[in-house]
């Protein structure tokens, strides 16, 4: 079975962690996006844990990108072919298909985790960093009793818009187009934002770093930033 098949019934099933840990013997080097053992990973922006209009963190981002502008194409793109180059000769088993297609698996895993309060699959897949502004951010919705009915309904894209080795690390940023309906109620549990009658598109770009000269063959999300 392909690490997403098991990924994905993971989620149904509610044992994601437990799941992906119980895979971690069985993986060959280039699975994308299965928990995180280690935390040496770059951080992201140390901000005050903003949320969106739609219950997604905001501006959690060091400075990873130099070309994040625009969805660009690896094979157009002088840049990123370079870059993909480099991670290749620091990684010959990666493969940038099942990057992308694990990427597309986590980032709704990611989202639901955090509009359900779920901090023990945050830690699972985000960095230190990341992982103390999203908590921040679900601290501080529960202290205002306020819950979120968020839902994803399709992840209509994702393309790499940015790549680089920085030292060991291979770092890939992901431009996401998502398309979910958000709504926000209070302790009463009263909508007092957004509306499940209607979709909204959302872009997001997410950056995952993986320490090429470690054995760990895990990916995590060190940076995100709306976009």
């Amino acid at each position: 079975m392909e690490i997403f098949d098991i990924i994905l019934l993971a989620m149904i099933a509610g044992f994601i962690f437990l799941r992906l840990r119980a895979e971690l013997g069985n993986r060959t080097g280039n699975e994308p996006l299965p928990p995180a053992a280690g935390r040496g990973a770059p951080g992201g922006h140390t901000g005050d844990g903003a949320v969106d209009s739609y219950g997604r963190p905001v501006d959690m981002r060091d400075e990873v990108s130099a070309s994040d502008d625009t969805v660009v194409d690896l094979e157009e793109d002088p840049a990123l072919r370079r870059a993909y180059a480099d991670i290749r000769r620091a990684d010959p088993d990666f493969d940038l298909a099942r990057f992308i297609e694990g990427a597309r698996s986590a980032y709704p895993m990611i989202l639901e985790a955090f509009w359900q309060g779920d901090k023990d699959t945050l830690r699972t897949f985000l960095s230190d960093d990341v992982y103390g502004q999203f908590a921040g951010a679900v601290e501080a919705r529960e202290e205002r009793g306020e819950t979120l009915e968020n839902k994803i309904l399709d992840v209509s894209d994702a393309q790499i818009t940015a790549a680089r080795m920085a030292g060991d690390t291979a770092e890939l940023t992901v431009r996401f187009t998502a398309e979910l309906v958000a709504v926000t109620r209070n302790s009463d549990g009263d909508i007092v934002d957004g509306t499940l009658s209607d979709a909204v598109t959302v872009h997001d770009k997410w950056t995952f770093a993986r320490d090429t000269a470690s054995r760990d063959p895990n990916w995590i999300l060190v940076a995100t930033r709306a976009g």
